[in-house]
Parts: structure tokens; C-alpha cells; sequence
């Protein structure tokens, strides 16, 4: 390893330089502020936003195996548009004409609704702790006033650097930022993928860290795995190594795991970011869920959209199994955000003012999911000498009855958002606790539990839904920190 001797005041200072090699990378630890953090929101918002369309559902019915221009990703439109006879093509044909072209949609691309601070503060308010913006996707198109392109936000379109100004907003609410960028896949430029291509996206990420210096780096490949290209190609090790040096702090930065697979199949980067997947049981390494209110993560106009009891039981399940939930929401084009999508946000909010001592911060007990008695989902999670049971699906029952929970003698029980101790019995091998008239949350509640309780249980193989047709990326690479 080696070392690179910083000046400080009057003292000396020492830290890792990383190199672009796997061993260095692999030392770099997870920064515990994004094991504590559980929810970040990601944005999808682009010149895909005007057209803001794509098939609800594809021919397949599976998410990453549809072919092109059936996808039911928003922001794949201008992809699609190359495809004739697919439903994006005839959308297209239809609606704008077949001479109007993916770049005639630029000017239209106007965010002259946009309030940074405005969506900075709804994040902060309903519990995200990071957020992380899409500064170019496949399509090229640049968020920030990049020195490599005329195809960015302040030279066309909205004029604005859209990066800075919601940088800015972010940090100032006191939350982390992370940024996303497409690097092993762009339909628009014509020298995909050669050399030049690779270089202009060096040139361009370095753009990103040396100008707005993220919390969080976030890259992004072609989705399906046998077109995988290798990180080599990309010369990604590089790229991680340059960010990781440049932060003021390399221990409170990191990388997700889109850069291109090693030759060995391992992937780089601190986190594992299966999509529209979840992990079934408790992994041995970190990982971030991500995936939109709806099914697409650019707005799409036609997408139909988790209920708040979806969303808050696929939130807390991620958080019990050590994850993390990157909630995207699709601006439309002139940078407000659709009625529906704000409402599931608040919802989320809703439960967290209450339950939140149950998310931030802790960690996978050693079960995640339980039962009651009448049939509803229980989620564990643990921070110090507590356990937290979250009861998915609140009703008015006057008591609830977890299976297969031991509490010790002593044992105090309260319901978050009441400084209410419970009564409880052991009843055999479950748990039984009376609840007050009315729970705070209509869709989850939270029980305190300490000391920690013994749990009756069998460990679990890990295993991974692989609902969608997503290939988990992290395969076989167990050893991240957690």
C-alpha cells in the first residue's frame, strides 16, 4: 500500500493513495454514514422527460430481458426509437412524426418549473439521508456544462447547470450527493465503443469529481450480462482510483459495482446495486436496492405505481436484510414532480417521523423476517441491546402475537411513537404484546424490544428473487464491510 503525506496546520498527515489495481481497491472500507443512512433517492431526469413515454409492460413481462424499444424504461426512449415496428417507434411515428428526431426534443427540455431547494427539501423531509442525480445517461446528454460536448444542460435546454444548482440544494440540507453517470453504454455517441469513447467519459467523470466532489460515485453498464463488457476495456480501476484520491476524505466517499466485470467474473466497487430484485435472506456484504416508484425510473406517463403499503413493506424489508433502498423519482421535463410520486413519497415520510430509531443505523439481527399470529409480515432490525419488530400492514387488534420470539426477564417493550411500555406474556415459544386502541402509522408499526430477545429460527441459505431477470452483480464477492 501506499501513502501519501498531507500537510495540516503545523502537523503531518498520512493517508492511503490508492492504486488501480484490485488488491488496492478492495481495501477500501464502507463508509459507515451509508450503512446508516437506508434511504437515498435517485434521479432520473433528462431529454427522455419530454416524451416521457414507454410501454407499461414488455413483451416478456421481465424487466431486463426485453428487447429494445419494448422496455418499459422512459429513458431508453431515444433507443427505442431506432427499433421500427416496436411499440417506442410507433409511439414516436405517431405522435411527433417520423422526421422528428431524439435531439428536436432538446428545446423542450426547458425545467422552467425547476425549484432545487424545493426538491431538496421534500427529500430531506420525508428521511432520505442521500441523493444521487443521473448527470448523463445512454443518450449523452450532459446535466452539467461539460467542456467536452454542446450536448449539456447549460449550453441547450434549461441553460442551468442542473448538477451544481441541486449540489448545492442537497449539501445545504445537510444531506450526502452522489452522482450517476452511464459509462459502458451510450446508443447516441457515434464512436461507442471505441477508444474515443472511453476517453471522453475519463475526461467528463473526472469533470464531475474535481467540480462538485460527490459523496458517492455511481456508474452504470449495459444491462444485460452477456454483452457485459470488462472493466479493462473501460480502464474503470483507474477512474475509482482517481476519485477515491481526490476526496478530501477517501474513508467517506465510495463506488457502486456497475463499472464493468473483471476477467475472474468479480465485480469492483463498495456495494452491491441489484435492480428492481430483492435479496431474500441476510447477505454477507452491503448492498443498495434501487428501482422507481413505478416500473420506469424516467417519468413515464403511462406508469403505474407502487401503493404507500408496497412501498413502506418493500422498504423495510430491504433495511432488515443490511440494505439500503435507492427510491428513484422521474421529474417531468419542466422539473416538477408528478402528483403521484409526491404522494408516495410523503407516505414514506409518514412512517418514518415515526419509526425511524427502527431504520437508522441499524443493523440485520440475526433473523430478518418473522410472523404473527394471524398471518402478518414482521421485519427485524438491531442497534445496541435492541431489537425492533416492525409489524407490516398496522390493524386495530388490541394485541399481536409474534412466533417464535423469547423475550428475557425484564424485557421492556415500547411502540415507537408513544413513549408507551407494552404489557407482554411469553405464551410457549411466541411472544404475545397488547397494543394501545390505535397504532401512529396505518401501514407499519415498530416495537422496541430490549434487552434482545432469543429468537427460534433456522439460519437460511442466502438466495436472490430473481423476479425480473436481474443477475446479481456482486456474484461471489462476499467480503465487503459491514
Amino acid at each position: 500500500m501506499i501513502y501519501r503525506t498531507l500537510t495540516g496546520g503545523n502537523n503531518l498527515m498520512s493517508r492511503v493513495l490508492y492504486q488501480p489495481t484490485w488488491e488496492s481497491l478492495n481495501e477500501h472500507k464502507l463508509p459507515k454514514w451509508f450503512m446508516d443512512a437506508k434511504l437515498g433517492i435517485f434521479i432520473h431526469w433528462g431529454v427522455y422527460s419530454v416524451p416521457a413515454w414507454a410501454p407499461t409492460y414488455g413483451e416478456k413481462k421481465e424487466y431486463y430481458n426485453e428487447t429494445i424499444g419494448h422496455h418499459p424504461y422512459a429513458e431508453l426512449y431515444g433507443y427505442g426509437m431506432m427499433y421500427k415496428n416496436t411499440p417506442v417507434w410507433k409511439y414516436h411515428v405517431d405522435t411527433y412524426g417520423a422526421d422528428f428526431q431524439y435531439e428536436d426534443f432538446i428545446p423542450r427540455f426547458t425545467a422552467d418549473q425547476w425549484n432545487p431547494h424545493g426538491w431538496a427539501s421534500l427529500f430531506k423531509n420525508i428521511g432520505a439521508k442521500y441523493v444521487v442525480l443521473v448527470t448523463k445517461h445512454s443518450d449523452g446528454y450532459c446535466m452539467w456544462p461539460t467542456k467536452q460536448s454542446h450536448l449539456n444542460s447549460m449550453d441547450t435546454g434549461p441553460h442551468r447547470d442542473i448538477t451544481g444548482e441541486l449540489t448545492k440544494a442537497v449539501t445545504a440540507e445537510g444531506m450526502k450527493m452522489g452522482l450517476y453517470y452511464s459509462l459502458t453504454f451510450n446508443w447516441y455517441y457515434p464512436n461507442f465503443p471505441h477508444i474515443l469513447y472511453r476517453d471522453l467519459s475519463h475526461k467528463q467523470m473526472k469533470e464531475l469529481i474535481d467540480s462538485y466532489k460527490p459523496d458517492l460515485l455511481w456508474s452504470d453498464d449495459y444491462w444485460k450480462p452477456h454483452e457485459k463488457s470488462y472493466a479493462a476495456t473501460w480502464q474503470s480501476k483507474e477512474l475509482i482510483s482517481y476519485f477515491y484520491n481526490q476526496a478530501a476524505n477517501p474513508d467517506e466517499v465510495l463506488v457502486n459495482d456497475r463499472w464493468g466485470q473483471e476477467e475472474n467474473g468479480m465485480q469492483l466497487g463498495d456495494f452491491s446495486t441489484p435492480e428492481y430484485s430483492a435479496i431474500k435472506n441476510i447477505p454477507s456484504f452491503y448492498w443498495e436496492m434501487t428501482r422507481g416508484l413505478g416500473i420506469s425510473f424516467g417519468y413515464n406517463q403511462n406508469d403505474e405505481y407502487m401503493t404507500p403499503q408496497e412501498l413502506i413493506n418493500m422498504f423495510v424489508d430491504v433495511v432488515s436484510k443490511n440494505g439500503n433502498l435507492l427510491l428513484n423519482v422521474g421529474p417531468k421535463a419542466d422539473g416538477t414532480l408528478d402528483a403521484v410520486q409526491v404522494d408516495r413519497l410523503l407516505a414514506l415520510g409518514a412512517f418514518m417521523h415515526v419509526n425511524s430509531e427502527a431504520i437508522y443505523g441499524t443493523r440485520a439481527w440475526v433473523d430478518s423476517e418473522g410472523e404473527t399470529a394471524d398471518g402478518s409480515a414482521v421485519r427485524f432490525t438491531t442497534k445496541d441491546d435492541h431489537v425492533f419488530a416492525t409489524v407490516l400492514g398496522a390493524d386495530s387488534s388490541a394485541e399481536v402475537t409474534i412466533k417464535g420470539l423469547f423475550a428475557q426477564p425484564g424485557t421492556t417493550i415500547t411502540l415507537l411513537g408513544t413513549n408507551q411500555e407494552l404489557a407482554w406474556t411469553q405464551q410457549a415459544s411466541d411472544l404475545s404484546i397488547e397494543l394501545p386502541g390505535q397504532v401512529p402509522n396505518p401501514h407499519a408499526y415498530s416495537l422496541k424490544i430490549t434487552p434482545e430477545p432469543f429468537r427460534a429460527m433456522q439460519k437460511p441459505k442466502i438466495s436472490l428473487e430473481n423476479k425480473y431477470g436481474e443477475i446479481f452483480r456482486r456474484s461471489g464477492f462476499l467480503t465487503a464491510n459491514v
